[in-house]
């Protein structure tokens, strides 16, 4: 059937069928109209980022906060807006962005910007379709398996350290049998304590529960990450070099720097300083732990929010 065909029997279509429609779509969707304000947002939209679509109708995608951020920790509609260009072009767009999450957390996606055009060819305005593109398995057990064996921290839902003593020894003897690589990241958030003091226990808590997902939607699904203290976590990444290990951490170390939460009096955001070493023949969990975490004091030494991999000197 052509095109014309098929807008011919779709003719007497009504808006409610359609919405219904674009509502059982698994993938995000969303449509601005020509001056980029919101006026379709899809049931899997609101599921994927936490925004109930009352929230988000009728505003602007420059409105802030902003709903999609660049590598580069950027709004897309700050800059060369690619809405701009592709109201003006008609040409779709195809990229990898990072959804700003209702709860703080940064989402990968692959997010496709269509034109949508009229009888003339002229752009009216744009379709925006996200699709989640973070690991589909994050842990190798289940969470109620894990919460059953006391392997999980509940308020994260991440593996807690006795999970992550068991998961190190078992990669360590791996390494030392058959030469398998892995490396180990600590992070821990800055000033944690002047936070808590500041906006209480359970905005901190909110906030550390921020930090734990974005570790989480960034990291590939068969590496770990783990709550290993209070505002403390390690971060097991397999089959990695040094040069790799650096950019991986510092991408999540740029990712919790640019994320935040709403409190009451506005915005909370805050930082990480990390350790990140590969581990080294005669590692034990301890000495592997220890070295990791003597790396991530002295990116606190350095300033905080850095990432050590070896012990330089101040720049002077």
């Amino acid at each position: 059937m052509s095109e014309k065909l098929i807008l011919e029997t779709l003719d007497r279509l009504e808006d409610r069928y359609l919405n219904r429609l674009l509502d059982q779509i698994t993938d995000g969707c969303l449509i601005l109209d020509k001056g980029k304000n919101y006026i379709f947002w899809n049931k899997s939209a609101e599921a994927l980022s936490g925004f109930p679509a009352e929230e988000i109708l009728d505003k602007s995608c420059q409105a802030e906060p902003p709903l999609f951020i660049n590598s580069s920790g950027k709004p897309l509609c700050e800059e060369n807006c690619l809405c701009d260009q592709a109201l003006k072009d008609g040409q779709p767009r195809l990229l990898d962005v990072y959804l700003q999450h209702k709860n703080g957390f940064r989402l990968p996606v692959r997010l496709k910007i269509i034109p949508l055009l009229n009888g003339d060819g002229q752009s009216v305005g744009l379709a925006e379709i996200f699709t989640d593109i973070s690991p589909a398995v994050a842990i190798p057990l289940k969470m109620a398996e894990l919460e059953k064996m006391q392997l999980l921290d509940l308020d994260t839902g991440l593996p807690n350290r006795l999970y992550m003593e068991m998961y190190l020894k078992n990669k360590i003897d791996e390494y030392q049998k058959y030469g398998l690589p892995f490396g180990l990241i600590y992070a821990d958030v800055d000033n944690f304590n002047k936070i808590q003091e500041r906006f209480g226990r359970f905005n901190s808590a909110k906030l550390i529960r921020m930090i734990a997902r974005t570790f989480q939607k960034n990291i590939r699904y068969f590496d770990i990450v783990c709550r290993w203290e209070n505002e403390e976590f390690l971060i097991c990444l397999l089959n990695i070099d040094e040069n790799r290990l650096d950019i991986v951490a510092n991408k999540l170390r740029l990712l919790v720097a640019e994320s935040y939460i709403t409190v009451e009096t506005g915005l909370l955001n805050a930082t990480v300083s990390m350790g990140a070493t590969l581990v080294q023949r005669f590692d034990t969990i301890e000495s592997l732990v220890k070295r990791a975490e003597e790396l991530m004091l002295h990116s606190k030494w350095l300033g905080r929010n850095k990432v050590s991999l070896t012990f330089t000197q101040k720049e002077t």
